[in-house]
């Protein structure tokens, strides 16, 4: 069994248990093993601002893989589980169906995975009792189709949040995330008892171990772009907005922070690694005679970005301990299935925008889009239509629902939803208004604002009036610090797609494409057919096409 490192009871040094970048190889006509990684948040120009500081297992996959430098998601609301279930699926959002991270389903709102009729299966004490589902997925992933081809085919996906591991994963396999009270879970949708080989990881190496663990710059300061301070950083509870970082938090802060702040540290993916490496080697995934399939989405870029924003220090170090992290899964991967055995697919599920305030200290045009104003506005002129009462029920990333009652009556009153349309434009911040009826037949529309909104778009899913933000306009609630994304601009779209290993011819390319690519492009490694979908292999990336 893989003993859990140093690393994740003290700080972690860069150098350890990490090869030098790898000379190509000649792959294989088979690898035994796909493994699709997902790098939460991470935008593609991070590439280009780190790959001269890594050393390890980003600058392995950028240096001696297939790198699509043009690569953007061409849909509007890219957030995490729309942006893991078109990587997992090789299709947008319209197709798939999963529009956003919640939207509004008649009387509240509920998650992409939340499903009532199954229940969480612990690995830990006190585990909530609703569990997730792929429910609400209606078209199948890669893995769902390599399970479904060869059913000894074993699956496995990892990731902090339970959208992440289970878009990866589909419908079966061992699917292992945290649940909302901070417990390692799976559910009745995939499993009846917890599995043996993730509960001796999870008994082993318990997160509390690391309560006393500060999280201190990788490298000396001076090698950091940027003040350690910026303007408009958030402030996760129980740090400040400079290094260090303790894992416990400051003294005294209540409720106890500690499961907060190791989600926002490098030290999560750390742990998700060493989680991925203990399943490769208990289960011999990539060594049977079918193929394997591992996904591992590593979270805590995310959860940094958010609170401190794209050009933070906190962001910087995040993507050089991310380096070493992935050195050792590929390590870890050589020794145990073979170099030149696996192939590997890496993709974002969404970029992330400047902090507004940053850009606005510098005099440049930004801002808050808030929420609360969005719905009032909204909301004033449905009164003047409908009479008193609350007509929106909800704003929700670029979407802006209307109770059942107010949708009935709208439909027979022409230009009332255009009216809320021009109030909603006329808002400091918006871009434009869209009315969400007839958006499904404008996913080829040579608008590409239309056409993005269009591929996001789902009815019965998707709100009556969609909100499109200016360039450097985010939306968010009142008082927030920090940044976030959601949108058609290209600092939220525009992301990795990098493929290694078995079958992969390496070099950088210029061919339009999109995340949507990565399955089909895995697929055709394998000599799997992928129908239907929305994303294509790409080609000119495979040694043998």
């Amino acid at each position: 069994m893989i003993r859990l490192r140093t690393v994740l009871v003290a700080a972690a040094v860069l150098a350890a248990g990490c090869s030098a970048p790898s000379a190509s190889v000649q792959p294989p006509a088979n690898p035994s093993l796909v493994v699709v990684l997902v790098v939460d948040q991470m935008r593609y120009d991070y590439i280009e601002r780190m790959q001269g500081r890594w050393q390890h297992g980003l600058k392995r996959l950028v240096t001696d893989g297939a790198l699509f430098e043009r690569n953007a998601y061409p849909y509007l609301q890219t957030v995490t589980c729309a942006g893991h279930a078109t990587i997992g699926t090789g299709t947008f959002p319209a197709t798939h169906g999963i529009i956003l991270n919640a939207w509004w389903r008649g009387t509240r709102v509920a998650s992409c995975t939340d499903d009532d009729t199954v229940n969480t299966v612990p690995y830990e004490p006190d585990a909530e009792a609703v569990g997730h589902s792929a429910r609400e997925l209606r078209v199948p992933t890669l893995a769902d189709r390599i399970r479904e081809r060869t059913p000894a085919s074993r699956v496995v996906t990892l990731s902090i949040k339970p959208r992440s591991a289970i878009m990866l994963a589909g419908h079966g396999g061992v699917v292992t995330w945290l649940d909302d009270r901070n417990k390692w879970a799976t559910s009745t949708a995939f499993a009846d008892a917890p599995n043996a080989d993730v509960q001796a990881f999870v008994a082993a190496h318990p997160r509390s171990a690391l309560r006393d663990v500060v999280w201190e710059r990788a490298e000396p300061a001076d090698r950091y772009t940027g003040t350690d301070d910026a303007v408009g950083e958030g402030t996760p509870r129980g740090w400040s907005r400079t290094f260090p970082h303790p894992l416990a938090g400051a003294p005294g802060t209540t409720p106890d922070p500690f499961d907060n702040l190791w989600e926002t540290s490098p030290y999560a993916d750390e742990y998700l690694e060493a989680m991925a490496e203990h399943m490769v080697e208990r289960m011999q995934l990539g060594k049977g005679e079918a193929v394997d399939y591992l996904g591992v989405s590593f979270s805590a870029l995310d959860y940094v970005g958010h609170a401190f924003g794209p050009d933070s220090q906190e962001v910087q170090d995040t993507l050089l301990r991310l380096d070493a992290t992935v050195g050792r899964l590929l390590d870890a991967l050589d020794r145990t299935v073979g170099r030149g055995r696996y192939v590997v697919g890496l993709s974002a599920d969404h970029g992330v925008a400047p902090v507004p305030e940053a850009r606005t200290a510098a005099g440049l045009e930004a801002g808050r889009l808030l929420i609360p104003e969005i719905l009032k506005v909204a909301n004033d002129v449905l009164v003047k239509a409908l009479g008193p009462g609350q007509h929106v029920a909800r704003v929700e990333y670029t979407q802006v629902y209307l109770t059942d009652d107010a949708r009935g009556k709208v439909a027979g009153m022409p230009g009332v939803l255009d009216r809320v349309a021009d109030a909603l434009a006329a808002l400091p911040g918006v871009e434009r208004v869209l009315l969400s009826d007839g958006l499904e037949a404008h996913r080829d529309d040579e608008d590409p604002a239309v056409r993005a909104a269009a591929l996001s778009h789902m009815a019965g899913r998707s709100g009556q009036l969609v909100v499109l933000p200016k360039d450097y306009w985010v939306v968010s609630g009142p008082g927030a610090g920090g940044t976030t994304h959601g949108t058609h601009h290209a600092y939220d779209q525009r992301v990795p797609l990098v493929f290694f290993g078995a079958g992969i011819k390496p070099g950088r390319y210029q061919d339009a494409s999109t995340p949507a690519d990565l399955a089909p492009t895995l697929a055709s490694t394998i000599g799997l057919p992928m129908p239907g979908t929305d994303g294509h292999a790409q080609t000119s990336a495979l040694a043998r096409p």
